[in-house]
């Protein structure tokens, strides 16, 4: 059993779509009960998954997490993520602009770097390890530029 507890240390996770979007709280993990207990080794993966899963384009195709980037789609690895992550996720943090004496405080929204391990754990099968795949959009089939067909019913005569 690893000893490692929860790195966000009762700090919440925020994420954007996009750098032009501002940072909003993300809602609570799966596991919440979870994810508050101190001794809960998967609590930081679940909370990151979930906000990967729902603020970043990361689908599951055929069982394979990919990345949509600039009209491509880019095979999810460990590197990726480590792109991806600090892009879309922060924490918020409270900062102190000013002196002891006349303080200034601002929040700031600092990227969120994850550990190693935590994203390995994004790589598990099983939700509950803080599997991101999971959690991803299910795409089996390729889109074309074809407009669709509608199917029109035509009723027995």
């Amino acid at each position: 059993m690893r000893q490692r507890f929860n790195t966000l240390n009762g700090r919440r996770l925020c994420a954007r779509r996009s750098p032009s979007d501002p940072y909003v709280m993300c809602r609570a993990p799966d596991a919440s009960f979870a994810a508050m207990s101190l001794t809960d080794v998967y609590a930081t993966s679940n909370c990151l998954a979930d906000a990967v899963a729902e603020y970043t384009d990361i689908f599951n195709q055929n069982g394979n997490p990919v990345w949509l980037r600039q009209g491509q789609l880019v095979p999810v690895t460990i590197n990726i993520l480590h792109e991806i992550i600090p892009q879309h996720i922060a924490l918020k943090e409270l900062v102190n602009r000013g002196t002891e004496t006349n303080p200034s405080w601002v929040v700031e929204y600092v990227p969120y770097v994850p550990d190693p391990r935590t994203v390995r754990d994004l790589f598990s099968n099983e939700r509950r390890e803080g599997g991101l795949l999971p959690r991803l959009t299910n795409v089996t089939t390729f889109q074309t530029n074809q407009p669709r067909q509608q199917k029109v019913f035509t009723p027995p005569a």
